[in-house]
């Protein structure tokens, strides 16, 4: 079969254009300049000042796009909304993550009552009754202990059961719920009082009082009562007239009858009038039956699967030089591939390949499926790009461990998606993921030596270790090509015969996505936390200081306590900084974001810093300081390797945990740190004072990085 140049078939899949979604509610800065969008179409969107409402500027798609991705754009998603806008008057956090860890679990075990409940009442199951809402909420709890009951094994530790709500108290967290357009937050301390419970109103006679129920569906949200006051006084102008024109005079409605016109008014289309578009979108979605989407990422679906391939966990390169006794006692292992598939146009979002599934994959997974993706098409030599992505407005996802975790479901709740859990057992729920595994199996994992088969009798006496030929990396690579390339190009029957790249173009175009979080949006919902203490240099990680004037006033608050870091594993130009959050502290105590002092970490990964850190530390252990050039020159380096690495290693990451920092810091990184002398002289690398001397290495005193603050004075911050 023939095949196109290289830049003839790149001509054939052009880099699609992304289209974003804004709603009127929005906040978007760009540059430090706040809009609100104000329409939207074809060619791009118009958005208009809040500082000058009269003045109007407008963006291209492709503009919004490129300024998405630099440092001044921020997309607030619903600010000017009035349920945001209860949630900061009540409290200043707005992620379910920076709650306490306490208070994640209580906010999402109501959550998980309040959706089940509003589901069950939708079906028809249950009412509002305490009869009726007693017997749901035992069968809910029944639910979530025959969950916790799936996962162990006979004899394994003790359930930890939550005393499930009374009623009444239901009640009242529905209605904290509903009046707050059904953000989790609101569900959070403090937020019970910032329920919208509107009084009991009347009805009117017949024409009349249908016009005036009209007028309930608002974004004016009147009231019932004041609805039927106006009506009773249009009455009595009406009845003056008709008593001198002897007609019949008008009855004034009783309080039940206009109830009784306003109930049978639209449901959706009198919460879409009062509570805007959106609000009601979120509200239906979560009682809604079925799987019909019609919009891209309107649902994605995540799950893991065993990767039916013997693979070797070793670097490609380094296999040729070993020995025949050295490659039979390679470790091989069976791996996992973790994807998320959206439903509607059946594109991959998302796809890694790990070694056991943990609530870390499941994170890194979201992370993935919500950013784009084209870096990884560019290192595994697609034709096609691969940027379908951005934020989701529902998730479905297994029952695995890492799915249930407290710190996945944080992050879909920040992100504003609806977390759906489908019954265990039950893989028709996820019909759309359990599809897409059979055709990697036969399209991708058959054409290697290596696989393993779905059962004893298909693999026969075949030996998959014995034939295993590819490593992890290798086999990342060649996946990223076959999903961007071949499967998102390949006709798809659930489509039509439509392919799911054209499919994500052409309703995207009908029904733009919401954009994915900004950077400090997305470090904050995604990053990885760490706790430490802010000393004369700021905060210290990995070797590198991170310091600002704000993070100085921050550590006046909090003396020696230690605060909480949040890294971005893909940046360490930049972290976030906050206290650590108190149960009784309802002060405003925001993330902060600090710089790195050492510069050229913009853009460098946590990997790509602890392999340079390393072959700094070999090669220059028995030097007392080491010049900023010879770091740089080992970023560079390694960022080289780093590219040769990506282009196999493609979608097989290693996920970094808390003992791989604790382990770098305690070899590596405590025997150096950054730090810049005096009168403008250049940055160096010296031995910390506070570790143990490097030996053969004489023993330096650390200057501490002196930066000035607004008034110019230049040691600003308290010695310790």
């Amino acid at each position: 079969m023939n095949t196109l140049p290289a830049q003839q078939a790149a001509s054939l899949s052009p880099p699609a254009v992304p289209r974003f979604r804004f709603d009127p509610t929005d906040k978007v800065t760009i540059k430090g300049v706040d809009y609100v969008p104000t329409s939207a179409d074809q060619f791009g969107h118009v958005f208009r000042r809040v500082d000058d409402p009269a003045v109007c500027e407008s963006f291209t798609h492709g503009e919004i796009d490129e300024l998405r991705k630099e440092d001044g754009w921020v997309h607030c998603r619903g600010f000017f909304s009035s349920s945001k806008a209860r949630l900061r008057i009540a409290k200043s956090t707005t992620f379910v993550s920076d709650l306490p860890s306490a208070q994640i679990k209580t906010v999402l075990f109501q959550k998980t009552f309040c959706d089940r409940f509003l589901q069950m009442a939708a079906d028809g199951l249950a009412t509002r009754s305490d009869v009726s809402m007693q017997r749901a909420v035992d069968n809910i709890l029944n639910e979530l202990i025959s969950s916790q009951l799936s996962d162990g094994r006979c004899g394994s530790e003790d359930l930890t059961v939550t005393r499930p709500p009374s009623p009444r108290t239901l009640r009242r967290w529905l209605s904290a719920y509903a009046a707050c357009a059904w953000d989790t937050m609101a569900l959070a301390q403090n937020y019970g009082r910032s329920g919208n419970r509107f009084p009991r109103f009347g009805k009117d006679e017949r024409e009349l009082m249908q016009e005036y129920a009209e007028l309930y569906a608002s974004r004016l949200q009147p009231s019932k009562r004041s609805l039927l006051s106006d009506l009773h006084g249009k009455i009595v102008e009406l009845n003056k007239t008709r008593k001198v024109t002897g007609e019949r005079l008008l009855k004034f409605p009783s309080r039940a009858a206009f109830e009784r016109v306003i109930s049978r008014l639209d449901p959706f289309h009198v919460y879409a009038g009062r509570k805007g578009p959106e609000a009601a979108r979120k509200k239906f979605f979560i009682v809604q039956s079925g799987l019909s989407v019609t919009r891209p990422l309107e649902r994605i679906e995540l799950d893991e699967n065993r990767i039916p391939l013997q693979t070797l966990l070793t670097d490609a390169r380094l296999w040729d030089r070993l020995t025949d006794k050295q490659k039979a006692l390679v470790e091989r292992r069976r791996l996992w591939l973790s994807t998320a598939i959206d439903t509607a146009t059946r594109c991959c979002l998302a796809a890694l390949i790990i070694e056991n599934p943990s609530e870390a994959s499941a994170i890194a997974t979201l992370e993935m499926a919500v950013n784009d993706k084209s870096a990884y098409a560019s290192a595994a030599g697609c034709v096609s790009p691969w940027d379908e992505g951005g934020t989701p407005e529902g998730i479905g996802n297994d029952a695995g461990a890492g799915y249930k975790a407290y710190g996945y479901r944080a992050a879909g709740c920040d992100l504003g998606a609806d977390m759906m859990f489908p019954t265990t057992g039950t893989p028709q729920m996820r019909g759309r993921q359990e599809r897409f595994y059979r055709t990697v199996h036969t399209g991708f994992f058959a054409k290697f030596d290596g696989r393993t088969f779905e059962n004893v009798l298909a693999k026969g006496d075949y030996d998959s270790e014995a034939n295993a030929v590819l490593d992890a990396s290798e086999l990342g690579r060649l996946l990223v090509r076959w999903i961007v390339d071949v499967y998102h190009n390949t006709p798809h029957s659930g489509l039509g015969g439509e392919t799911p790249r054209n499919a994500w173009l052409r309703l995207t175009k009908i029904f733009p996505v919401i954009p994915p979080p900004d950077k400090e949006v997305n470090r904050h919902i995604f990053g990885i936390t760490r706790e430490s203490r802010i000393g004369n240099h700021g905060v210290r990680f990995l070797g590198l200081h991170y310091q600002s004037q704000e993070l100085q006033r921050l550590r006046r608050k909090t003396g020696m306590k230690p605060v909480l870091v949040r890294i971005d594993r893909n940046d360490l130009g930049r972290i976030s900084v906050r206290p650590k959050p108190s149960l009784n502290d309802t002060s405003d105590q925001g993330w902060i974001s600090v710089d790195c002092l050492a510069p050229g970490f913009k853009g460098v990964s946590v990997e790509h810093w602890m392999r340079a850190a390393s072959v700094i530390r070999r090669k220059h252990a028995d030097m007392a300081k080491v010049s900023e050039g010879v770091v740089q020159q080992a970023l560079r380096d390694i960022a080289e390797f780093s590219q040769a690495a990506a282009k196999r290693a493609g979608i097989a990451p290693r996920l970094l945990t808390s003992d791989d920092f604790n382990k770098f810091d305690r070899d590596v990184a405590r025997n150096f740190e950054f730090a810049r002398g005096s009168e403008n002289a250049p940055a160096v690398l010296e031995v910390s004072a506070e570790s143990n001397v490097v030996e053969g290495a004489a023993e330096q005193p650390v200057q501490s990085p002196e930066i000035p603050d607004e008034d110019g004075d230049e040691a600003w911050f308290v010695e310790d």
